[in-house]
């Protein structure tokens, strides 16, 4: 019996690296990584159908969770479903899940387990979602802090009225051509 792992994170500027370590710890033999979207289809999850792929009948798939295997209820438990179908186990490293010793009620413990982590993903999306509202309300301004002052975006402008090019204006203010575009087409 073969223990193989599965990282997995949604974005780029995420790090998988904490999960890659737990699973190295736990004793996986071969380990598979990516930074996709859990709501990329299968097709897309070029590492995990490689993890599924090194599984061979009695192995285990180690998950660090559930929603690893995909985003929605019905993805997990049709992916558990079909690898249980296959005879490989699937394992999480915080132990909610382990298919193994469960027999024929393997499926059913895993689509409880997947609708309630579907459902807190809901949640947590209200949550924040009405955490954003509050704080727009409050005045609070999202995204990267503006790279120009007021000041800055009245002499260009000032500078634009004045017939001075692009290529001028960042000569003369110290600011990116990109800064500055954005500056005269939100002043027009």
């Amino acid at each position: 019996m073969a223990v193989i792992g599965y990282a997995r994170c949604s974005t780029t500027k995420q790090d998988a690296a904490a999960q890659k370590e737990a699973l190295t710890a736990a004793g996986v033999e071969q380990l598979f990584s990516e930074n996709i979207s859990g709501a990329a289809p299968f097709a897309e999850r070029l590492e995990l159908q490689k993890a599924i792929a090194a599984c061979a009948t009695g192995d285990v798939l180690l998950v660090a969770k559930l929603d690893r295997l995909g985003r929605t209820m019905e993805d997990c438990v049709s992916r558990v479903a079909e690898l249980l179908d296959d005879g490989i186990h699937v394992r999480t490293l915080d132990d909610r899940v382990d298919t193994k010793g469960l027999g024929k009620m393997a499926k059913l413990v895993v689509g409880i387990l997947a609708a309630a982590a579907e459902i807190e993903r809901e949640l947590i999306l209200e949550r924040t979602a009405e955490g954003r509202e509050r704080a727009l309300a409050a005045g609070v301004k999202f995204g990267p802090k503006r790279k120009y002052t007021d000041g800055q975006a009245a002499h260009i402008c000032e500078l634009r009225s004045a017939g001075k090019t692009l290529g001028e204006i960042v000569t003369a203010t110290g600011v990116a051509k990109s800064t500055v575009r954005r500056i005269i087409a939100t002043e027009q």
